[in-house]
């Protein structure tokens, strides 16, 4: 009987798992891998040239976000069909006001009853919705219009909850609202008086 077949078995594997960590070992020099995140408790060093003080007065270390800012790449602002609304508004929007592209509800309404606890529920209903345009008049300040554009995402359920959210928020604060679906007209010269020159 030859056993010789035995021995060359774990050789031959060996030599395999040898050619797998080779190929496993060049790939990851070709590609430099992200760091994870750091688990709770002892914070990762930093390299020298990722510490910084990063526009603040006092020198803050990294190591909290460096890993998630390495993930961040930029995007257009505005889609094709935002960018012609945009042109379109600018066209038909007074002297004497502002548009203002994807603006942070939050930003221009706020909850303020009695109970600092319900406020803040009231603020994280809106805090994350923000609204393709307002307007706002240059005097003030004051959000006088926000124009929604209702694309085919918002036929869905949750966008159908947001949308009435967002509705219920403008009526109550007395700001009119105009939605637009893909191809509708604009027009929001009957939202403005003009200003005298």
């Amino acid at each position: 009987m030859d056993i010789s077949p035995l021995f060359l078995t774990p050789i031959r594997l060996g030599v395999a798992f040898m050619a797998i960590a080779a190929v496993v070992a060049v790939v990851r020099r070709r590609r430099p891998s992200l760091p994870p995140p750091p688990a709770s408790g002892r914070p990762r060093p930093v390299p020298p040239d990722l510490a910084g003080d990063a526009g603040f007065s006092v020198p803050v270390s990294m190591t909290d976000y460096d890993w998630a800012v390495r993930l961040y790449q930029p995007r257009p602002l505005l889609s094709v069909w935002e960018r012609r609304v945009l042109d379109t508004l600018r066209m038909q929007v007074p002297r004497g006001y502002h548009i203002c592209p994807q603006v942070r509800m939050a930003d221009f309404i706020v909850p303020r009853g009695p109970d600092s606890t319900v406020n803040r529920q009231a603020f994280f209903k809106i805090a994350s919705k923000s609204i393709d345009f307002v307007v706002v008049d240059e005097g003030t300040g004051a959000v006088v219009l926000g124009i929604e554009l209702d694309d085919a995402t918002h036929a869905r359920p949750e966008r159908q909850y947001r949308d009435g959210l967002v509705n219920a928020a403008f009526a109550h604060v007395r700001i009119p609202l105009l939605r637009l679906a893909p191809g509708a007209r604009v027009d929001v010269t009957r939202h403005f008086h003009p200003v005298p020159a």
